[in-house]
């Protein structure tokens, strides 16, 4: 109960500080839904994410620009072997993007961070801490710009603890996201 509480004031702080920041941005926020399968015993887990992306890229070339995202993430892990896993997190996700009429194909990229609520994957196999870090490579579609614009999106995402503790099995997920911004 102490962990999930963790999770809910670490989501609450978090979507407090989202909220001016995104304000500030030319952006709108945007909401993604996942559904994800995990590559060691069975876990599957569904996000959420509550994102933007900052107004200007960080590059801009004649065809490609480079974009940054902000994305605070909860999700619910389906661990068939143990309990269930509650996860909160941050990933600032670097996006390159080329825009073609109407729509924008990207590939991205991130480094982020996670507290989870449980480390249990099976009886004899846990992920050792609570803190991981997440890292994701993907490549999505965009089309429409501002509010109503619509994603869909496909990641590889692994997660571990970065040898802070071992043992440090790790997990990764395939995860195919819908995004929508307000």
């Amino acid at each position: 109960m102490k962990r999930l509480l963790t999770c809910c004031v670490t989501l609450a702080a978090a979507l407090a500080f989202a909220m001016p920041v995104a304000a500030q941005s030319e952006s709108p926020l945007d909401l993604s839904v996942a559904a994800a399968a995990g590559s060691r015993h069975r876990v599957k887990k569904v996000e959420l994410d509550l994102g933007w992306t900052r107004g200007e890229p960080l590059w801009q070339g004649q065809d490609w620009r480079l974009r940054l995202r902000h994305e605070f993430a909860l999700g619910a892990w389906h661990v068939p072997d143990a309990r269930n896993i509650t996860e909160v997190g941050y990933s600032p996700v670097f996006r390159l993007e080329r825009p073609e009429a109407g729509s924008v194909f990207f590939f991205e990229g991130s480094i982020g961070i996670r507290f989870l609520s449980h480390v249990q994957l099976a009886p004899l196999v846990t992920l050792s801490t609570h803190y991981q870090f997440a890292d994701m490579l993907g490549a999505g579609l965009q089309w429409g710009q501002g509010a109503g614009a619509q994603t869909v999106g496909l990641r590889v995402q692994h997660q571990s603890n970065a040898d802070i503790k071992k043992p440090n099995p790790g997990i990764n997920f395939l995860m195919l996201y819908y995004r929508h911004a307000f």
